[in-house]
C-alpha cells in the first residue's frame, strides 16, 4: 500500500454518519426547544394554578353559609322580642296587648342607623370585616376565630366583610313600614383565588 494512500486512511477515521451538529442545527433545534417552553408555560402552568379554584369554591361556600346562617338566627333588631318575637320592634304596643301578648308600652322603634356593638345579640351586630387587617377596606372587627367562635387554620388568609342594611325594594308590602325586612350582604375574600358574595334577607316577623 502506497505511503500516501495508507496516511490518509489513518488521518480521516471519522466517516460521514458520525459527524457532529452544525452549528444551523443547533440553532434550530433551540428555537423549536424555545417554541415549546413558551407555549408550555403560557398554557400548561395557568392551568395548574386553576386546578385549586375549586377547592378554594368550596372552602368559601362553606364559610359563608356557616356565618349566614349564624346571623340569620340572631334577633332581627336589638330592641325585638329576644323571647320568642310574640311582638316586633316598631308595633302598636296596644295592638299586641289587644291580643294577650305581654310587651313593653309603648314597643321601641327598630334601631336607625344601623351600626354593630360588642355582643352579637342582632343581625347588625356583624357589620364589619373579619379576617387580616391588610385586607380590610372597611372597619376591622377582628379575627376570623373571633366570628366563627373557633379555630380558622382551615380559612388562613380569608376575609369575610358582613354589611347589613334596610331593604324596602325586593319585596311588596302595603304597610308603607321601611323597617320590615334587612338585607345581609356577606362577601368571602379569599386572595389569589377571588371573591363570594352571599346576600340573605332578615325580615320582622
Amino acid at each position: 500500500m502506497p505511503v500516501a494512500e495508507k496516511y490518509l486512511k489513518i488521518s480521516n477515521p471519522i466517516s460521514r454518519h458520525q459527524r457532529g451538529f452544525t452549528l444551523v442545527e443547533l440553532v434550530i433545534g433551540i428555537v423549536v426547544f424555545s417554541v415549546a417552553m413558551i407555549l408550555i408555560s403560557t398554557t400548561l402552568f395557568p392551568m395548574f394554578a386553576k386546578s385549586a379554584n375549586p377547592h378554594f369554591e368550596a372552602r368559601a361556600a362553606a364559610l359563608g353559609q356557616a356565618v349566614m346562617s349564624e346571623v340569620l338566627a340572631r334577633q332581627f333588631d336589638r330592641n325585638s322580642d329576644p323571647n320568642g318575637s310574640q311582638w316586633r320592634c316598631d308595633e302598636n304596643a296596644d295592638a299586641v296587648n289587644a291580643q294577650g301578648i305581654l310587651s313593653p308600652n309603648p314597643i321601641l322603634a327598630c334601631s336607625d342607623p344601623l351600626a354593630a356593638r360588642a355582643a352579637f345579640i342582632a343581625t347588625e351586630d356583624y357589620i364589619g370585616c373579619w379576617g387580616e387587617s391588610s385586607a380590610c377596606t372597611r372597619a376591622h372587627r377582628g379575627a376570623l376565630d373571633t366570628l366563627i367562635g373557633g379555630t380558622a387554620d382551615d380559612y388562613r388568609g380569608f376575609t369575610v366583610d358582613i354589611n347589613v342594611v334596610y331593604d324596602n325594594s325586593t319585596f311588596d308590602d302595603s304597610t308603607g313600614n321601611s323597617k320590615l325586612y334587612k338585607r345581609i350582604d356577606l362577601y368571602v375574600d379569599t386572595g389569589q383565588f377571588g371573591r363570594f358574595d352571599f346576600t340573605a334577607y332578615r325580615s320582622n316577623f
